[in-house]
């Protein structure tokens, strides 16, 4: 909640600045948004290796994967098109529902080609177009859950140092890439997958050798250092998402008793992190002069609400489904692939 909390905060300033290069650099050039996404993905390579690895098989893993994202962000889509479009769009609704730029949405997002959810006559007054502006990095998460499979179904998570490979070759590829100028004539697409792989792999390695690991305050000075030194060169990305890394396992992981409640909390995280940005450009495409801070005190309520009704009204019902699924995956013909033996082997 607190990375999906900063995402919304970046995104303000992006909406109600009018400008998204003016979104403020907290750590050398990187943003709120940057770096927040880069911890989802650090905590989603963790998580998602800890899941494919405890569960062990193809339905299971798909089960959980895509029941995780999919319902809520099904339920999302038609929102932003039949709640929001018509709200925001400065043509006849007529004109508005039959255009092919409305219908042909959930193919678009739902297939990740275009997942800006770009309306006909919508939010033409707003610096931003998007109806839902931080879904493309949703493509990525699938992505790395199709690698995961990928690696496990190959044989290749038996081994720690298979994982590690997950990081250490997306860090290599965005150092050389980076330095010799070659994402410029690329597509953004192999960029992305560059600066996601690194973290995403990080979370991997974190898990695969996670009784080695200790995260003192001396490796975090030590980092924050290196950081500075190689701060105009590829590599500060790299160290970046170590730092990031670090701050993600010691607040996960910090002994304070007095915050279990918070264990108790419904996981509204991937509901803020869908729903912030259609209710910020509502918002601005109402009050056109609002601050970025009264545009973030005014849009996160609303955006808990939805985030919280997304969660037991879609998405907790649905994970709760996740067996039933599996199993239907199963009676269809997909085969269930049990490692050979132990996972994740010195």
């Amino acid at each position: 909640m607190l990375f999906a909390s900063l995402v919304v905060i970046g995104h303000a300033f992006v909406i109600a600045m009018r400008d998204p290069t003016l979104e403020p650099h907290i750590f050398y050039h990187y943003t709120f948004s940057y770096m927040a996404v880069n911890m989802f993905f650090i905590a989603s390579g963790f998580l998602v290796t800890k899941s494919m690895v405890y569960r062990g098989d193809t339905p299971s893993f798909l089960s959980a994967r895509a029941l995780r994202i999919f319902p809520a962000l099904v339920v999302h889509v038609i929102f932003v098109m039949i709640v929001i479009g018509p709200l925001a769009t400065s043509l006849p609704l007529k004109a508005f529902f039959s255009s092919p730029d409305w219908y042909l949405q959930p193919v678009k997002v739902l297939t990740f080609y275009k997942t800006g959810m770009v309306m006909p006559g919508a939010f033409e007054g707003n610096a931003e177009n998007f109806g839902s502006a931080p879904l493309w990095t949703l493509r990525y998460e699938v992505l790395a859950y199709i690698a995961t499979l990928g690696v496990f179904s190959l044989g290749l998570l038996k081994r720690k140092w298979m994982a590690l490979a997950q990081f250490i070759l997306p860090s290599i590829a965005w150092i050389i890439f980076t330095q010799l100028n070659l994402f410029e004539n690329l597509p953004a697409t192999l960029n992305n997958m560059c600066r996601f792989g690194i973290a995403y792999g990080l979370g991997a390695t974190i898990y695969a050798y996670r009784d080695r690991l200790t995260f003192h305050w001396v490796s975090l000075f030590v980092l924050l250092a290196l950081s500075w030194m190689f701060r105009s060169t590829p590599v500060v990305e790299v160290i970046m998402n170590l730092i990031l890394a670090w701050v993600v396992f010691k607040l996960a992981y910090i002994r304070a008793p007095r915050f279990a409640f918070l264990q108790k909390l419904p996981d509204l995280s991937y509901g803020i992190y869908i729903y912030h940005w259609c209710v910020l450009q509502m918002l601005f495409h109402w009050m056109p002069d609002l601050s970025v801070l009264t545009l973030f005190v005014l849009g996160f309520p609303p955006t808990v609400v939805l985030a919280a009704l997304s969660w037991y009204i879609i998405e907790k019902p649905m994970l709760k489904s996740k067996t039933r699924f599996a199993n239907w995956l199963r009676d269809i013909g997909l085969k269930q692939r049990k490692p050979s033996g132990a996972m994740l082997l010195d």
